[in-house]
């Protein structure tokens, strides 16, 4: 969803050349760097540096953070795939040279199980419990070793009887336990507890047994993010491939940044057509962050593409400089010349997480409008939480519409018996040069991308969520978002517990409002619990926009 502040950007810059108020803009928000582990606790080592939590001042003393690899392992190549990747997107930015086109065949075929791919913002996730997630279609846990402090990435289930492992807990030793029979596990996946194994004999050998371990993933902390290789046969190449790097903005004390994450029910190529899109902005978010008169033509053009993906820009004031870097990653630089230079970087990481699920995370940085205060985040003048209902806006705006969309272009294909993508100049209709980016998207997937990502296991027969969930569900913040996110979690608890204090005394107030005998302060009483009650239904109130917010475009005027 790049759409988060892209849709911002345009709307101030518009307002810019109008010469309205500027709207504010939300704190920064740290992130952190450290490497995770290799396949085996005595490989595992740590590297840390970081953004310090104190405004705008940051020092990212990592440029590129490795996994450590088996000591089998070949010397780092010199370029990288990520390495070629970088340097063909950096081409919308002019951030170096533009490689040609022809770099790679037309249908040089995309590797989807061998890349790094971002699961989570390090921020939000709970170091005392294990967390499931899905990454193309594999169930993985997620949690963090206290022996070394370093996340790790497990196959989710217990070698035992297949139970799901992220249903389990952090037990006493620090290690993972399964909550069916109690088998416990190191941040190798070795098994180290078996309960019901007899204390000599065969039974108390199975725990050494290679049966009784869990695959482990190449896992790494980078730029506050966690990163997960799919595949656990990838350690090798996992060793000699740099994560995904944000631009050097992000690490500029003149920029601060702002970052969301939420999972979105509908797929990975309907969400990718979505960030590519930004003349969506000004309809789908109307009076969000867009406007409806605002409207103009967006004349695009591709400068380069190939298997690693694509880069364009168009002239514009602001001018907006895009690319797709393979798998899920999108950047977008907008750059606005007038009185000051204004920069904004839009970073989407659109995870393919199963078939019509896919988890967003949008990281941006911009030199305007930084409303900051060093300091944690209960500090800031604009809190995380508040910064994300405004973001939430941006997601259930396109939400239904991707939905109905999404269902159409499945029923369609089923129609046809063939692909969306091989299919899609003749079912949709794209004649302005706003759709470019959209449609080199479209032709990547087809090409290079087999027209869908590499999903482990069967996907073959499941319905899409998209076609079997209500409105309701689809808008579901809670699920998607807020129990996902550390900010509006604890700010929800927060919001629950002064409402019900605040109703208390209230009623207190009430009561007592007319035992004493001087007037002035059976007033002052009647006024408090009147005050308590006001306050205490506002909080309830507000408590909609970490669950659910129904969003009806016809009714925004």
């Amino acid at each position: 969803m790049a759409s988060v502040l892209l849709s911002t950007y345009q709307s101030v810059a518009s307002r810019r050349s109008e010469r309205r108020a500027p709207a504010r803009f939300p704190r920064i928000a740290a992130a952190a760097v450290d490497l995770c582990a290799s396949p085996s606790q005595s490989d595992c080592r740590s590297l840390s540096g970081g953004w310090q939590r104190n405004g705008r001042a940051r020092d990212r003393r990592c440029s590129v953070v490795r996994v450590a690899a088996p000591s089998s392992s070949p010397a780092a190549s010199p370029a990288s795939d990520e390495e070629q990747r970088e340097g063909a997107a950096a081409a919308a930015t002019g951030e170096e040279e533009v490689p040609g086109s022809s770099s790679s065949s037309d249908l040089e075929s995309f590797s989807w199980r061998d890349n790094w791919y971002p699961v989570s913002l390090v921020e939000d996730l709970d170091p005392s419990v294990p967390t499931p997630f899905q990454l193309l279609n594999r169930d993985i846990v997620i949690w963090k070793d206290p022996s070394t402090s370093e996340w790790v990435a497990l196959d989710d289930l217990c070698p035992h009887r297949l139970a799901p492992l992220s249903e389990g807990r952090i037990d006493e030793d620090g290690w993972l336990q399964c909550s069916y029979h109690g088998w416990s596990f190191d941040g190798a996946g070795s098994c180290k507890r078996i309960p019901q194994a007899a204390a000599e004999g065969p039974e108390a050998r199975a725990v050494n047994s290679p049966r009784a371990c869990v695959a482990k993933l190449p896992s790494m902390v980078s730029q506050g993010l966690l990163f997960v290789w799919p595949d656990e046969k990838g350690w090798e190449k996992a060793a000699t491939t740099k994560p995904p790097m944000l631009p050097d903005e992000f690490n500029d004390p003149n920029f601060s940044t702002v970052t969301i994450q939420r999972d979105l029910f509908y797929g990975y190529d309907t969400l990718m057509e979505n960030v590519s899109d930004p003349s969506h902005i000004n309809f789908a978010h109307h009076k969000v962050t867009g406007r409806r008169d605002r409207a103009k033509p967006l004349p695009f053009k591709l400068e380069s593409s190939g298997a690693w993906g694509f880069s364009g820009s168009d002239s514009g004031n602001p001018r907006i400089s895009s690319s797709f870097i393979a798998p899920d990653r999108n950047r977008h630089k907008a750059t606005s010349f007038g009185d000051q230079k204004w920069v904004i970087w839009i970073c989407s990481f659109n995870i393919p997480m199963a078939p019509g699920k896919t988890r967003s995370i949008v990281c941006s940085a911009r030199n305007f409008f930084q409303f900051t205060m060093p300091g944690s985040a209960w500090w800031q003048v604009v809190p995380r939480w508040y910064e994300h209902w405004t973001s939430n806006l941006v997601y259930d705006g396109d939400m239904i519409v991707l939905q109905g969309q999404e269902k159409i272009f499945l029923s369609k294909s089923i129609e046809d018996g063939s692909d969306v993508n091989q299919q899609y100049t003749k079912l949709t209709f794209t004649p302005t040069q706003a759709d470019r980016l959209v449609l080199a998207f479209r032709n990547w997937l087809r090409r290079h991308g087999n027209s869908q990502p590499d999903w482990f296991g069967t996907t073959t027969g499941q319905p899409l969520p998209s076609t079997v969930l209500t409105k309701r569900q689809m808008l579901d913040r809670f699920e998607q978002h807020t129990l996902k996110c550390s900010s509006c979690r604890a700010a929800y608890v927060a919001f629950q517990t002064w409402q019900k204090v605040l109703a208390g005394a209230a009623v207190v107030f009430a009561a007592t409002a007319g035992v004493p005998a001087e007037l002035q302060f059976r007033v002052l009483l009647a006024g408090a619990a009147v005050l308590s009650a006001l306050l205490s239904y506002l909080l309830h109130d507000l408590q909609k926009h970490f669950v659910f917010v129904d969003y009806v475009h016809s009714e925004i005027d």
